[in-house]
């Protein structure tokens, strides 16, 4: 039997085996939510979340839209003997309640061959001239295994352009929805989206970029990479290669309106850029975001894709492949297909397989569930549950251990969840759909 440990907010930590649920219930007042997680080359497991209630005093508070919701502090919780026992959490941000946090929006974290841990999260921050709000990308590290994390470094920069007309949240700019990735030979790269030239006519987006070549302790100044054409509120995705090269998701904006997932090959020390491919999903129309990432896997010249897409007969999660290092992907192929709902997939290759985890519906309750695919893209074996169905479970994130195993976690009751499934396909006792 698959063995689930329980991490609880608000900095307490606990654990059980799947059999027995014994824990005192974390305070009410307190909601884990954005859940990331990183395996490095050590085997060491960082599990990191968004609490979404600290105890806001009214100075602290403001009128701007989802404020209960994006005013938040950033934990990290790290297992350094393969997931069997967790560290106490560790607060991420040093001022209170300033990360930006949400599942849409989530801070990634990223381990490096040396044992540093890398984060990248949107921050809120209030303009220094005009006193107006921004959302910033931000930077930080643990040199020491995760006991303790640098004060936050802004990487974005500040300027005076007003778009806030046009954005959300009465943000003048925002810079967000970022994602970080590490090479190797330990080149940190984030990126992020920036909304500095949207209009009334055209609300597609900038790429931004920031690189440090020494492990995080300098970072050149931001560079755009897109000036225009990336969907505003789809988050990014990275993944680094063996080599040096990295692969970038977005949504690009087509003038018609299609929001298209997409994948570019990105230089990691150069930054130099593929054309952008299409993932291989259906063309969806939309007027206005869809809130979506594009979910990334690499095994070897593959690249998976999954995404949600709303383009299909029958909207859900889906997956394709591209056996050629991005250069092309074939089409996609439903996940779930008898769901009721299916939506915010994490993938995550071994040698062998690509194991593929999403939320869904097939009743009332809101569960994970998971499915296993070979090196030719082909679905092995029938969809798995890996919950109950006794509360509503959300928002999986799937990383690839040391030894070949997958490691999965979600929100569960508003606490972060985190169980090993096994590297090669095979019945999971936890439940099968």
């Amino acid at each position: 039997m698959a063995r689930i440990y329980f991490i609880a907010t608000n900095a307490l930590l606990w654990f059980c085996s799947s059999l027995a649920l014994a824990m005192p219930v974390s305070p009410e007042s307190h909601i884990a939510v954005a859940p990331d997680m990183s395996i490095n080359a050590k085997g060491h497991i960082a599990l990191m979340w968004v609490d979404r209630s600290p105890d806001l005093t009214p100075a602290q508070t403001d009128h701007h839209q989802h404020t209960e919701f994006a005013r938040t502090n950033l934990y990290v919780a790290i297992s350094r003997d393969g997931g069997e026992s967790f560290t106490p959490p560790v607060k991420v941000n040093h001022d209170p309640a300033v990360v930006r946090g949400q599942n849409i929006n989530r801070p990634r974290i990223a381990g490096a061959a040396n044992g540093d841990w890398h984060i990248s999260y949107a921050a809120n921050e209030l303009h220094p001239d005009t006193g107006k709000p921004l959302m910033t990308s931000h930077y930080t590290r643990s040199t020491d295994g995760g006991r303790s994390f640098e004060p936050p470094r802004r990487l974005s920069e500040l300027n005076d352009i007003d778009s806030g007309e046009f954005t959300h949240g009465d943000f003048m700019t925002t810079a967000g929805f970022q994602s970080i990735a590490v090479t190797p030979s330990s080149v940190v790269r984030t990126f992020w989206i920036d909304t500095r030239y949207r209009t009334a006519e055209d609300d597609a987006s900038a790429l931004y970029s920031a690189v440090s070549r020494d492990g995080g302790n300098t970072f050149d100044a931001a560079e755009e990479l897109m000036k225009t054409g990336v969907c505003p509120c789809c988050q990014l995705m990275t993944e680094a290669s063996a080599g040096s090269s990295l692969y970038l998701s977005l949504r690009s904006v087509s003038a018609s309106g299609l929001r298209q997932p997409t994948v570019i090959q990105i230089e990691g020390d150069t930054a130099a850029m593929s054309v952008p491919v299409d993932a291989g999903h259906a063309a969806w129309e939309i007027e206005g975001c869809p809130l979506k990432p594009t979910a990334l896997a690499l095994q070897g010249n593959r690249v998976f894709t999954a995404v949600y897409s709303g383009g299909e007969e029958r909207p859900g999660v889906y997956v394709s492949l591209s056996s050629d290092s991005g250069a092309n992907f074939g089409p996609s192929t439903a996940v779930h297909p008898n769901a009721l709902v299916s939506d915010a997939p994490s993938i995550a290759a071994n040698e062998n397989y690509a194991l593929l985890v999403w939320h869904g519906k097939t009743d009332s309750r809101r569960q994970i569930f998971s499915r296993m695919y070979g090196p030719s893209g082909q679905a092995i074996g029938g969809v798995s549950a890996l919950t109950n169905g006794l509360e509503n479970a959300s928002n999986p994130v799937v990383a690839v251990r040391a030894d070949g195993r997958f490691q999965v976690t979600w929100i569960e009751a508003d606490r972060i969840h985190t169980t090993v499934l096994p590297s090669t396909p095979g019945e999971i006792e936890l439940g099968q759909r």
